[in-house]
């Protein structure tokens, strides 16, 4: 018998892919659960979203019966080979990208991006293509991947993890089982990723020329170099059309780990002019009385706060930021010269606020986006980058998406 702990998305998938396949289980989750319901349990499979804190691990340890997460429960199922996206910020940009290169291999896209893994057993794929959480790595056991992404490592989910080790113990978990066969793909400027231990074979990406004895990726121009055994290939990319370094290291993980399954550049060079922004990743909005809107409400870190802001160097941003925050210094947002104003709303606003003087507080994010309206000038950025989560007001963050978008629509009504 198998307790399913957690009845949103992925309890559903887990819940009806048992069905078909005749496997008892239960369902339960915190408003119904007794210990009454672990009598004939040999396994908890719990959702992403349940932290390594809560009492169903206590409950597991104390009554000798394994807890593990989705990933861990499809790994073991699964039959094909498994790239993994993992990192702070661009997880899903990245494997966007990815899915993008690799179409003609028919790979299954999902994990925290798209489909529970569970489908990819189900619908018996040959390659999956999995963005993975912290919440995921960290509730997993034997998982290895054949090929291991991990862009950046910042502070980030301090609400979940509690400290900081833990989250980055959680990132770096991907990578403890690699054997010899198993590659790493590492962002060569973060230090943290430059370092992964791995036995796995390493390859990297970096915005500046990696040093000769490094086989990887890098930027030169408007190209990428790369740099696979003795041999230079040159990838034009001046119709890349995204804003910002982040996407410009986005690009080059996943063009090295598609060339690295065997995707000739040529065709790659070909797909990166098509490749669009996902929605609430610094898309544009529109435009009203020469005011520029974009939507990141994707973001949910300083970092990628950050990273949004430099996409406008040459504009006058008017940031909105807030919700329920997971940690991280937002007084580096005061370093920024471009910024004109900072617009604090939501549960969190005065812990924010007291990193970031100059800026104006409010409950709500309409009145944060009237007030950045009344503000700006002809030429501005008003930019919706939150930096938080979105669970104080919305049930995530492609609903506070939709809310920013219907606000800034309602704006000359």
């Amino acid at each position: 018998m198998i307790l399913i702990f957690g009845k949103g998305t992925t309890g559903k998938y887990l819940s009806e892919f048992m069905k078909r396949r005749k496997i008892p289980f239960i369902v339960r989750d915190d408003t119904d659960f007794s210990l009454d319901d672990i009598k004939g349990v040999n396994l908890i499979v719990t959702s992403p979203g349940v932290p390594f804190y809560h009492q169903i691990y206590k409950i597991g340890r104390k009554y000798g019966i394994e807890v593990i997460g989705d990933v861990e429960y499809a790994y073991r199922l699964f039959k094909g080979r498994i790239i993994a996206v993992t990192g702070t910020d661009g997880k899903s940009t990245t494997t966007y990208f990815l899915s993008e290169f690799l179409r003609e291999k028919k790979p299954f896209v999902g994990g925290n991006y798209g489909e529970p893994f569970i489908n990819a057993v189900e619908q018996k794929k040959s390659l999956a293509v999995l963005e993975l959480s912290s919440f995921q790595i960290y509730s997993t056991k034997n998982f290895k991947p054949n090929i291991g992404v991990l862009l950046n490592v910042s502070t980030d989910h301090l609400d979940w993890h509690r400290r900081r080790n833990h989250y980055l113990l959680s990132k770096l978990k991907m990578f403890k089982n690699m054997d010899k066969g198993s590659i790493a793909v590492l962002n060569y400027d973060n230090e943290i990723v430059r370092n992964v231990l791995t036995k796995g074979k390493k390859y990297y990406f970096s915005v500046k020329l990696l040093p000769s004895q490094v086989e990887g990726i890098f930027t030169c121009r408007n190209r990428l170099i790369l740099k696979v055994g003795k041999k230079l290939h040159k990838v034009d990319i001046s119709g890349f059309k995204l804003k910002g370094v982040h996407n410009l290291q986005n690009l080059m993980a996943a063009t090295l780990t598609a060339y690295l399954c065997g995707v000739p550049l040529k065709k790659i060079e070909g797909k990166i002019p098509q490749l669009e922004s996902l929605p609430f990743r610094i898309q544009f909005v529109g435009e009203k009385n020469g005011v520029l809107f974009y939507n990141d409400s994707k973001s949910t870190t300083v970092q990628s706060v950050m990273r949004a802001v430099e996409s406008f160097s040459e504009r006058k941003v008017h940031l909105i930021i807030g919700g329920i925050y997971k940690g991280g210094d937002f007084s580096v947002l005061s370093s920024y010269s471009n910024i004109e104003y900072v617009y604090i709303y939501g549960r969190d606003r005065h812990i924010l606020k007291g990193m970031i003087e100059k800026a104006i507080v409010t409950r709500e994010l309409q009145s944060a986006v009237k007030k950045a309206f009344k503000n700006a000038e002809k030429g501005d950025v008003i930019l919706f980058s939150p930096g938080c989560s979105s669970f104080d007001m919305f049930k995530n963050y492609v609903d506070r998406g939709e809310n920013f978008n219907q606000i800034v629509e309602s704006l000359d009504k």
